[in-house]
């Protein structure tokens, strides 16, 4: 049974309060704001776990050159290919080609390929075939989102109004056990296909992330190649009938919902000083908070 996705209403929630260093304003009015931003995103992540962030302190152009570099390692031909780091499970880094993971056992492999990073000093021979830029940029962007992962666990803290508001942030210092995962989705034809066979390969399987939360920036929201993420909020995360995990095949393949963002939000994100990023809650968080928060399945 062919069912075509609706759209998700994905809330936007300007992060400024905690990337900016709050010049003008008295701590009290500083806390105040950071309390209102909190509150939207625990909002969020009790109904399913999903939003967008503005203002994250992100540079747009470390994020360029980032995509740049990956547009340049996935260009490479196969015998290039064949010379770079192959991912090695036991650290999480490294090249994985097409049709080498499946997130979702039930489908045929995911449509996509893609190079891990994690403490990009620390790992010098990870870059080995890679191009000239690919190290300088991917080492740029570790470092700012690393600070934005520290802030977003500070607000994850207030959010969820622990009595220690670093809580998360303190533990987050190694960045050992985080992942950067530079993505590349091939041009597919079986858009239709997702909804009508529940066997049939797709970008990336349906699946809740394993982790607290994931940061996904996306190359250029304009343009329609860059659309695909699809969610499926679920009463009771990701169990249950209609769920990924259901056995009836219709059940399975309806429900998602296309997370699209209109022109207007989209044009008013321009006039950021820095870069935009989907943001959505995993299962460790969703552990850690009883299913209070949401790991809501997504593709």
């Amino acid at each position: 049974m062919e069912e075509k996705p609706s759209t998700f209403d994905l809330p936007v929630v300007d992060f400024a309060a905690f990337s900016h260093d709050g010049q003008g304003l008295t701590e009290q009015q500083q806390t105040q704001l950071q309390k209102e931003v909190a509150q939207q995103i625990d909002e969020a992540c009790r109904g399913h776990g999903f939003l967008c962030l503005r203002n994250t302190g992100i540079s747009r152009e470390t994020l360029r050159r980032a995509f740049a570099a990956s547009k340049d390692l996935f260009a490479l031909d196969s015998d290039a290919k064949a010379q770079l780091k192959k991912l090695d499970p036991s650290t999480n880094t490294g090249f994985s080609g097409l049709g080498n993971e499946a997130l979702n056992a039930r489908r045929r492999p995911d449509l996509k390929e893609v190079f891990n990073v994690r403490r990009p000093r620390d790992n010098p021979d990870l870059f080995q075939g890679t191009p000239p830029e690919f190290d300088q940029a991917s080492t740029e962007l570790w470092d700012q989102v690393t600070v934005l992962t520290q802030r977003v666990a500070v607000c994850c803290a207030m959010a969820l109004q622990l009595p220690d508001e670093e809580y998360f942030s303190k533990t987050l210092t190694m960045m050992d056990l985080c992942t950067q995962r530079m993505l590349h989705y091939p041009p597919t034809l079986t858009k239709d296909e997702a909804n009508t066979d529940a066997q049939a390969a797709i970008r990336v399987g349906e699946h809740t992330d394993f982790g607290a939360y994931t940061f996904l920036f996306v190359d250029n929201l304009h343009d329609e190649s860059s659309h695909g993420l699809q969610v499926k909020p679920v009463e009771g995360g990701d169990l249950g009938r209609g769920s990924i995990v259901s056995r009836d095949d219709d059940m399975f393949t309806s429900g998602w919902q296309d997370v699209l963002f209109d022109k207007q939000t989209i044009q008013s994100f321009e006039h950021d000083e820095t870069a935009p990023v989907l943001v959505n809650t995993g299962a460790l968080m969703a552990r850690w908070t009883n299913d209070v928060w949401r790991a809501t399945a997504h593709r």
